[in-house]
């Protein structure tokens, strides 16, 4: 391979080509490809081209309500307009009709419309992808990745933090909690569960104030952290509403990606290709490439260029709820979505921190929610093409609970919310209202008759949601394992110079929220490259 260095803009867009050369072109400004973007970029001596499908925007103007940490502000239907992809359904089980899916859109990616939760996948998940076929994804091999992307403002200074990186990350303050807040924390203790003050130190599980990613009281995106002190590097462009179709070829090498941006047909051609579009759309441009299951390709008059898994494996964390009617004297939300998680074992001392719970505001002041899901899955969905046409998002079916495994997980979670929202700490600040049952149709149920329902099952599969924690639709692993579309190091199998790298290419949704994970990832594969380029 070559340097990948000393190739300059040939065509801007301003000048109105067609055609753009650049060393690297990276597919999605999110919480994967800003980072990748900023990281290739630093030395100078390299040109790189970032497209992303939303709107380009500098922090200063970032709208109020995103740059907030609190949960109203961000729940406002104006944002899933401007900044999610509207059109965007899934299903959840398949007895569900298709939903809104949340993703970011816009730079930044859904690291500017998530809920800030700063959460590390944990040891066994890092450990568990290495022996799955993963070399140089141990805990051991990437901590230096993870200290890097982070200024942990509380323990920056112990041996498993970064006190210097992008992104700073903070714990709430006791001040700012809720009744909802407090209540979950006493029902919590109640129960026996164990108090870690850190919960992204090794080991660590029981009760924790939920970490995330602010500084001064505001948000901080991979925009803000990543790209805001790149903008105005010469050798990076940052293109906005560009909408990538697909990979271009010539004699079967991969040599840039087409797009259309203000109504113009682009294609930027570079040497490296990445797609950080997310766990979403990066298999659907692949799927548009040509790679792919071939019977679903040749449907749509697709050329098969590689019969590759794409789009399988997706997983979420499927989740439940108990909703709270909050007393007139209760507060009705902290400055957090959650103050405090719980990780728990889901299997009898089987499955540490198999179960998240989080107590939360909703849309309705006046009501809480107490919410529970499963941290390691077995059922898995997909991702199709419903056309060609890349202005359609694709059809998204996650098949939650598909797994017997995972029905007993979620169970599991349910006696637990059950367990802890009908103690006295909750019953201080609000009624129980139940299990939600039916998010379409807001039907509820008693919390402790539905556990033990024997029909629960049924009223799981209505009942299951996600937490917007898409992974796995391009697994990373062994090229010999037919389950996997890139190697360890984001490679699309087949093709030396097309990477993927987003939380699609994780093996397995991990134990946590999924924002630090993706940024990891953005980290793991630009240390990957740039250690190939100045090789």
């Amino acid at each position: 391979m070559g340097s990948g260095r000393g190739r300059t803009f040939t065509v801007s867009l301003a000048a109105g080509g067609r055609v753009v050369e650049c060393d690297v072109v990276v597919v999605g400004a999110g919480s994967s490809g800003a980072v990748i973007a900023s990281r290739l970029s630093a030395g100078g001596d390299r040109t790189v081209v970032l497209l992303e499908a939303g709107r380009d925007y500098s922090s200063r103007e970032t709208p109020d309500g995103l740059a907030s940490i609190g949960p109203l502000e961000l729940m406002a239907p104006e944002y899933a307009e401007t900044h999610m992809y509207p059109g965007l359904l899934a299903s959840r089980s398949h007895v569900q009709p298709p939903a809104l899916y949340r993703r970011g859109r816009g730079v930044g990616g859904s690291s500017a419309i998530n809920g800030l939760f700063a959460v590390r996948p944990t040891v066994a998940d890092l450990n568990e992808w290495a022996d799955a076929g993963c070399p140089g994804w141990s805990f051991t091999d990437v901590l230096h990745h993870l200290k890097a992307l982070e200024t942990d403002l509380d323990f920056g200074a112990l041996e498993f933090h970064g006190a210097d990186g992008p992104i700073p990350i903070c714990r709430p303050r006791t001040a700012d909690n809720s009744a909802l807040d407090e209540a979950f924390h006493g029902a919590c203790i109640a129960a026996g569960h164990v108090y870690a003050p850190d919960h992204n130190a090794p080991g660590a599980t029981g009760l924790s104030p939920y970490a995330y990613n602010a500084r001064h009281g505001r948000r901080v995106s991979t925009n803000d952290a990543y790209l805001e002190p790149a903008r105005n590097r010469p050798n990076l462009q940052i293109w906005g509403n560009a909408l990538v179709d697909r990979v271009t070829w010539e004699a079967g090498r991969a040599v840039g990606v087409s797009a259309f941006t203000d109504g113009l047909e682009l294609e930027v051609r570079a040497s490296e290709i990445v797609l950080s579009a997310g766990a979403i759309h990066s298999p659907a441009v692949l799927l548009r490439s040509g790679i792919g299951p071939p019977a679903e390709l040749r449907e749509l008059g697709i050329d098969v260029r590689a019969d590759l898994p794409v789009g399988l494996g997706l997983q979420d964390h499927p989740a439940l709820a108990v909703l709270i009617q909050l007393n007139s004297s209760a507060p009705p939300a902290g400055r957090r979505h959650a103050a405090f998680c719980l990780r728990f074992d889901t299997g009898g001392g089987s499955e540490p921190d198999g179960g998240m719970i989080s107590a939360t505001a909703t849309e309705d002041p006046e009501v809480g929610a107490v919410i529970g899901w499963v941290n390691r899955v077995d059922s898995t969905g997909r991702i199709r093409l419903h056309t060609v046409d890349p202005r359609v998002d694709p059809r998204v079916d996650f098949d939650m609970l598909a797994s017997a495994e995972d029905v007993r997980r979620i169970r599991r979670v349910a006696e637990e919310l059950a367990s802890l929202t009908r103690t006295a700490s909750f019953e201080e600040v609000g009624n129980n209202l139940g299990l939600l049952a039916n998010s379409l149709e807001t039907t509820l149920v008693p919390v402790g008759e539905a556990v033990s329902d024997p029909d629960f099952e049924a009223l799981l599969l209505r009942a299951v949601f996600d937490v917007s924690h898409a992974t796995s639709s391009c697994r990373m692993g062994d090229p010999d394992d037919q389950t996997t579309v890139v190697d360890p190091s984001g490679r699309v199998h087949g093709f030396e110079n097309l990477r993927v790298a987003d939380a699609s290419i994780l093996p397995w949704v991990p134990r946590a929220n999924t924002h630090l994970s993706a940024v990891l990832v953005g980290e793991k594969i630009a240390a990957d490259l740039l250690s190939e380029l100045d090789g």
